[in-house]
Formats: structure tokens, C-alpha cells, sequence
């Protein structure tokens, strides 16, 4: 009987031993989903924002890309040098302030 007993024990001992392992891993593998959560969330929170970010670049991109078409047209280039050489065209009349006012 002490050899049945002994026996029961030591299986009753192994399947503690057994719980406290599964128990333990269950709470790593708990431990570790929500980290894995967490960082789900962080990770789509910066997904959001760099697709806004993107939005915003590829709309100033657009807009860098008419103002570029624009200046290569001959009306710009017309207004510029009015604007800043102060060139006339043929048959353009020009005002002069008096300077003695």
C-alpha cells in the first residue's frame, strides 16, 4: 500500500507541478498579447497619421506642379518682368510721379 500511496502522491505532485506551468504560461502568453495589443494600436495611430501626412505632401506636390507649369508660361514671364525689371511693352504708357511732391 505505501507503494500505491507514494505513486498517487507523485502523480498528484506532477499535475500541480503541471498547473503551475500552464498557469504560468498562460499569463506570459497573456502578458505578451497585450503588449502585442498596445502596440497594434500605437502602429495604427501612426499609419493614420503618415497617410495624412502623405495626403498633405502629394496636395503640395500638385500644387508645386501647376505653380511650375505656370511659371513657364509666357504670362508669367510678361509679369515678371514688369514686376521686377520694370520693362514696358511697345505702345504702353508710363506714369511717372513728379518728384518734386
Amino acid at each position: 500500500m505505501s507503494r500505491r500511496n507514494t505513486t498517487k502522491r507523485e502523480n498528484r505532485r506532477g499535475m500541480v507541478i503541471i498547473c503551475i506551468v500552464l498557469l504560468v504560461l498562460c499569463a506570459a502568453l497573456f502578458a505578451r498579447y497585450r503588449y502585442l495589443e498596445k502596440q497594434y494600436q500605437i502602429n495604427a495611430e501612426t499609419i493614420a497619421a503618415l497617410e495624412d501626412n502623405k495626403k498633405t505632401e502629394e496636395e503640395r506636390t500638385t500644387r508645386l506642379q501647376q505653380q511650375e507649369l505656370y511659371q513657364q508660361t509666357d504670362s508669367f514671364i510678361e509679369e515678371t518682368a514688369r514686376r521686377l525689371l520694370n520693362l514696358i511693352r511697345p505702345g504702353d504708357t508710363t506714369i511717372k510721379p513728379n518728384a518734386e511732391e
